[in-house]
């Protein structure tokens, strides 16, 4: 007996059908809106408090140094090239290791979370390497890969991986077990169950584990830089901080913080695209 065809529902879509109306939309940007009015209402205050306590003494300036004097340090740095130079090298080497970290973290968060003897083999080497503190491995990927671009893509790779690695396990363990009942109704195999039904209600728990890896990611570049490189942000913070050059490490640290700021919006806004149902006020 021939049994027609039916083709298998992407949950993805079907979950996106689930989310709020638009009265949850408009009132999810009004309180987004509300909270990043806050948000630089409290910057402009810490800077003017900074402002008045450096420029006017109240604290050694050459300690503290203060906002306008930040300001024209970033634009001498700029015109000088000595920034841009430096952070081309760093944004090459975090490109170069975290993106195999998302790809190989998705990848083995998955047959992890499939594959119950995988997991019992690899979770003692995750855990270790998870609540180990990254910073210990430099000295070691040094020795191995040299003190080119490549031990500093390694260190960001290594960081970034294992949050990846547990949340994508995490995610899969907790998609609807109705997802998947649904796929398998339709007659759908392993693969199509993974791709339409797992990797789609696992979204939002990888994207956090993206998220939580950006930040590991930038600290393991920066020690590295600082640890050995002839070139980078991490190997001119190290040079300012032994001449004690107040401004120019404030303005070091508040690319790497906007660098970091705005990966994690856009990481946002591509999860607003790809799961909007996952996003929460």
């Amino acid at each position: 007996m021939n049994v027609p065809e039916m083709s298998v529902p992407d949950m993805s879509v079907v979950a996106q059908a689930r989310g709020g109306g638009g009265s949850t939309w408009t009132s999810l940007a009004r309180h987004r809106s509300a909270r990043a009015v806050v948000g630089c209402m409290a910057v402009a205050l810490f800077l003017l408090a900074w402002q008045i306590v450096g420029a006017n003494e109240i604290i050694r300036s050459d300690l503290i140094s203060y906002p306008s004097e930040v300001a024209e340090t970033l634009i001498r740095m700029s015109a000088s090239g000595e920034l841009g130079s430096n952070l081309a090298v760093s944004l090459q080497e975090f490109i170069q290791g975290f993106v195999p970290a998302i790809a190989i973290g998705i990848a083995a968060g998955t047959a992890f979370a499939l594959s119950r003897r995988l997991h019992y083999l690899f979770e003692p080497l995750i855990v270790a390497l998870n609540t180990s503190p990254i910073i210990a491995f430099v000295p070691i990927v040094v020795v191995w890969f040299g003190v080119g671009t490549q031990s500093k893509a390694i260190m960001v790779f290594l960081a970034a991986v294992i949050p990846i690695v547990i949340n994508t396990m995490t995610g899969i363990g907790q998609v609807h077990e109705s997802w998947i009942r649904a796929c398998r109704a339709f007659g759908a195999g392993k693969a199509q169950v993974i791709v339409k039904a797992m990797l789609p209600g696992a979204l939002p728990s990888v994207m956090v584990g993206v998220r939580l890896a950006v930040g590991r990611a930038i600290v393991g570049l920066i020690a590295a830089e600082m640890y050995v490189s002839v070139r980078g942000i991490g190997r001119l913070i190290q040079v300012y901080s032994t001449s004690e050059r107040a401004a120019e490490i404030f303005v070091l640290v508040a690319v790497v913080a906007t660098f970091g700021f705005l990966l994690v919006t856009l990481l946002r806004r591509i999860e607003s695209l790809i799961a909007p149902w996952s996003l929460e006020p």
